[in-house]
C-alpha cells in the first residue's frame, strides 16, 4: 500500500506530465488549469496543494523537462577515455533530446517568454549548465583543452545548442541534422589543444 508521501509524489508527477502536454500543444496562454485537473481526474484543491499558481506550474515542467533532455545525455554521453570525446557525445545526445518538439517548445520558446529570460537562465543554471561547466574542467583538468573562462565555455556550449535545437523546432535557418551535428563537433574539437 503506498504511503501518504508516494501518493503526494505521484499526484505531484502526474499534474507535471498532464501539463506538459498541454503547454507543449496550446501554449501558456491557452493552457487552462480546468482542462489539465479533467485529464489528470483530480481536484483543484490537489493542484493547489502542490502549485501557488499556474506559472509555478509552470516551472516545475519546466525543471522536470529540463532534467529529463539532460538525464538523457548523460545516458548517452558515457564517460569514456577523452573528456572532449564525452562532452562531443553528451552534447548531441541532448540535441537529440530537444528534438521532440514538446521539449523543445516547454525549454526553449515557452520558458523564456512565461518565466523571464532571468529566471529561466537561474533554473537552468541548477540544471543544464552545471553539468556543462563540470564536463568541460574535466576536459581541461585532462589537459584536452584550453580555455580563458570555464563558466563562459559553458555558457557559449550551452546557447550553440540552444540555438541548433531552436533551428530545428523552427526550421529557421533550415539547416539539416547532420551539419547542426558537424557544428557542434567542430565547436567543441576547436577548443582542443594541438599535440
Amino acid at each position: 500500500m503506498a504511503t501518504n508521501q508516494e501518493r503526494r509524489e505521484a499526484t505531484r508527477a502526474k499534474l507535471i506530465t498532464v501539463a506538459r502536454e498541454h503547454f507543449a500543444r496550446n501554449g501558456y496562454e491557452g493552457t487552462h488549469t480546468g482542462d489539465i485537473l479533467e485529464q489528470a481526474g483530480l481536484s483543484r484543491g490537489a493542484l493547489y496543494h502542490h502549485f501557488k499558481s499556474k506559472q509555478e506550474l509552470f516551472e516545475a515542467v519546466f525543471i522536470s523537462t529540463s532534467i529529463q533532455s539532460i538525464d538523457a545525455a548523460v545516458a548517452h554521453g558515457a564517460l569514456g577515455e577523452s573528456p572532449v570525446d564525452d562532452l562531443i557525445s553528451a552534447s548531441l545526445a541532448w540535441l537529440k533530446a530537444v528534438r521532440k518538439p514538446n521539449i523543445a517548445k516547454i525549454l526553449l520558446d515557452l520558458g523564456p517568454q512565461v518565466l523571464g529570460w532571468k529566471h529561466s537562465r537561474q533554473l537552468e543554471s541548477k540544471t543544464s549548465l552545471g553539468l556543462m561547466i563540470r564536463s568541460i574542467k574535466r576536459a581541461v583538468e585532462a589537459g584536452e583543452i584550453e580555455v580563458a573562462s570555464i563558466e563562459l565555455t559553458a555558457r557559449l556550449l550551452n546557447s550553440l545548442l540552444a540555438e541548433a535545437a531552436l533551428a530545428n523546432l523552427y526550421r529557421e535557418p533550415a539547416t539539416s541534422i547532420a551539419k547542426q551535428e558537424a557544428s557542434v563537433r567542430q565547436f567543441i574539437n576547436g577548443l582542443r589543444l594541438e599535440k
